[in-house]
C-alpha cells in the first residue's frame, strides 16, 4: 500500500502535448495521466522542478478533439528508462473554458 495521497483522482490519458517555454522551440511530449490538479507527461529532456511554462494538449472529449491550454509548474522530472523523463506538472492557471474542458475530460 502506498503512503502517497492525491488531492484529485487521476485518469489515464494518452495524447500528444506541447510544453512552451520562452525563447525556445516548443517541446513535444506525451501525456500519461491527468487530474483536475495536474498532469503526468513523458518528455525527451529534463525540466527543473519549479519551472513555470505553458502546456497545450488536445484530448478527445465527447468524441471530438478539444485543445486545452494551461499555465503549469513542474513538480518533478525523473528519468524513465528509454522513454525519456517522466514529468509531473501542476496546473497553475486555467481560464473558465479550459477548466470546463478539463472537468468534462475527467467525467
Amino acid at each position: 500500500m502506498s503512503s502517497e495521497t492525491r488531492v484529485y483522482p487521476r485518469k489515464a490519458l494518452r495524447c500528444p502535448a506541447l510544453i512552451v517555454l520562452p525563447g525556445i522551440a516548443p517541446i513535444r511530449a506525451k501525456t500519461v495521466d491527468v487530474s483536475l490538479g495536474g498532469l503526468s507527461l513523458v518528455l525527451p529532456g529534463q525540466l527543473p522542478a519549479g519551472q513555470p511554462c505553458t502546456l497545450v494538449f488536445e484530448p478527445i472529449i465527447n468524441g471530438k478533439p478539444r485543445r486545452i491550454t494551461a499555465a503549469i509548474r513542474v513538480i518533478y522530472s525523473i528519468l524513465s528508462s528509454t522513454d525519456g523523463f517522466r514529468t509531473g506538472v501542476q496546473f497553475v492557471e486555467l481560464d473558465a473554458e479550459n477548466n470546463k474542458s478539463l472537468a468534462e475530460l475527467m467525467i
